[in-house]
């Protein structure tokens, strides 16, 4: 029988281990594979944290609007930013994370109103008034926005 790992003059054994290239070539290989897999992970750190984000500024935006809603129309006639700065603050988050248009229905126009009643016209509050309310929400580090509209009559 004839043994290709036997040299026949002298009976040594060739080294039967791998080579320096069949070495360096795993090590390739494996890097690659490393690095696909670290890629893979950082992607999927960012958009965990991108979704995150958006989640909680889809919650202070629904928070907001909500405050809005319940809002007294004896504690906040013409001005309903502080029900929504106050959703922000809740967060701990910065007021100016918050923004709050404001308008009111005057003879079928939606109407800015003062710097001291934005959402009602110079006389103030009055019956059958209608507000219309924008607010945007948008995360700490700035990378998400949202804005909703809402309507408040007592109609």
């Amino acid at each position: 029988m004839h043994n290709p790992d036997i040299v026949e003059n002298g009976g040594n054994r060739r080294d039967a281990g791998s080579t320096f290239i069949e070495i360096l070539v795993t090590i390739v290989l494996l890097g690659t594979v490393v690095i696909a897999v670290l890629a893979a992970v950082q992607t999927s750190v960012r958009v965990s944290t991108v979704n995150n984000d958006a989640a909680r500024v889809e919650t202070v935006l629904l928070d907001a609007v909500d405050r809005v809603n319940r809002a007294d129309r004896a504690d906040f006639p013409c001005d309903l930013s502080a029900p929504v700065v106050a959703a922000v603050e809740v967060q701990g988050w910065q007021p100016s994370n918050a923004a709050v248009e404001q308008w009111y229905l005057d003879g079928g126009v939606w109407t800015h109103g003062s710097a001291a009643l934005p959402a009602c016209p110079e006389v103030g509050l009055t019956q059958g008034l209608v507000q219309r309310v924008m607010v945007t929400v948008t995360s700490p580090n700035g990378g998400i926005s949202r804005s909703i509209q809402v309507v408040k009559s007592d109609a």
